[in-house]
């Protein structure tokens, strides 16, 4: 019989991972395998797979995360992990209603586990809750963002293995899949986007942004375009629009963006 672990046993070699998480990500994935021992009424884990996940998770560990928390004015800015999904969704239900719900959460925290760098969250308290904006930007091929944007392929058709993970070197097209921001917390848009321009100007040379595409479904996303001065694609659809950041910028954010490039350029020309 093969050796198993309790919950919390389980969820301790996954670095104190929340019920919840370990739920959805590996229980309901089958990648872990739930037994119940004769005798016993409560499951428990097969300890050969915990360990094999624990393996596979350690480099996207917690532990390399103090180094990229930011707190400012009090609040705490920082990468959307696992843990963080139910959290967001729970910000989208108060601003939307249930409608906003395309799929269900294991689709979200997939994305989220094959690139832990496609959501930035501002959070209110180091505790990551309540959660007071967040953007969602999903690496993809420019092929694929353009057929979900004429509405040839839905949203929750791209498949996870189709996202990104930012491992290659160059350009990376950006679908802009979702913009929250609690209504009593409007100035935390401007939080956001300062933190994304700063970390993608820290990425240059080795990785950057050519275009982001947006469609204004919501009005903090219509908000974000305007901002931005996405320019209108309405060959592809009457909501549609894209960023393309090789071009002068007309708003203080991406020229404030495209002058830290600038610096960087200078500083190494050959890049």
């Amino acid at each position: 019989m093969e050796e198993t672990l309790t919950s919390s046993q389980a969820r301790e070699l996954l670095g104190n991972m929340s019920p919840s998480s370990f739920k959805i990500r590996y229980i309901d994935t089958n990648i872990i395998r739930k037994i119940t021992p004769p005798g016993k009424k409560q499951g428990e884990y097969v300890r050969a797979d915990v360990e094999r996940a624990a393996k596979e998770l350690k480099p996207f560990s917690k532990e390399k995360k103090p180094k990229n928390n930011q707190e400012t004015d009090g609040v705490l800015v920082d990468w959307i992990d696992v843990d963080d999904v139910l959290t967001s969704l729970q910000l989208d239900y108060r601003l939307y209603g249930p409608e906003v719900f395309l799929a269900d959460l294991s689709h979200y925290a997939d994305r989220v586990k094959r690139n832990p760098h496609v959501a930035l969250a501002v959070y209110d308290t180091p505790k990551r809750s309540p959660l007071l904006a967040y953007v969602s930007l999903i690496p993809l091929p420019e092929k694929t963002i353009l057929e979900v944007l004429k509405g040839t392929r839905h949203e929750t058709a791209i498949k996870t293995e189709e996202v990104e993970t930012y491992e290659r070197k160059g350009g990376y097209t950006l679908l802009a899949e979702s913009v929250a921001v609690d209504t009593e917390h409007p100035e935390q848009l401007n939080t956001l986007l300062r933190h994304l321009m700063h970390h993608w100007c820290e990425q240059y040379p080795d990785r950057y942004i050519t275009k982001i595409y947006a469609q204004a479904e919501s009005k903090s996303g219509d908000i974000l375009i305007q901002k931005l001065f996405f320019a209108p694609r309405e060959d592809l659809a009457e909501n549609a629009y894209v960023l393309n950041l090789s071009r002068p910028g007309a708003s203080r954010f991406v020229k404030q963006f495209q002058h830290c490039i600038e610096s960087k350029k200078s500083l190494n020309p050959t890049s």
